[in-house]
């Protein structure tokens, strides 16, 4: 299964940015905190679920917007950070076409 994975800069900020995390992810304070200071990742979701991406890219907004680095990877390939976003619109456009084309199919256009 491919995976979307953040991994955030240690820095001194760090107990900011574990709150944030907990939301979407099950994992100890001090694991979270533990994975930032090693360099290791500290959220991952299913790289074809537009849903869990939407919640992905939400948090990783949010720990930006408290001052963190991060780093993006598609599964162990580092991305730009608007590579989520035009994945996300890729799929919500995949999906409003098929839509479409069900319509057309069943006649209700």
């Amino acid at each position: 299964m491919v995976k979307m994975k953040l991994k955030i800069d240690n820095d001194s900020n760090k107990l900011k940015y574990v709150p944030i995390i907990r939301q979407n992810n099950r994992a100890s304070i001090q694991d979270i905190k533990e994975n930032i200071e090693d360099s290791k990742v500290v959220l991952e979701c299913d790289y074809f679920d537009t849903d869990e991406l939407k919640d992905f890219k939400k948090t990783m907004e949010a720990v930006i917007s408290k001052g963190a680095t991060i780093h993006l990877f598609q599964d162990d390939r580092e991305v730009q950070i608007d590579y989520i976003s035009n994945l996300i619109s890729s799929y919500e456009q995949i999906a409003e076409d098929r839509e479409k084309l069900d319509d057309r199919i069943s006649g209700d256009d």
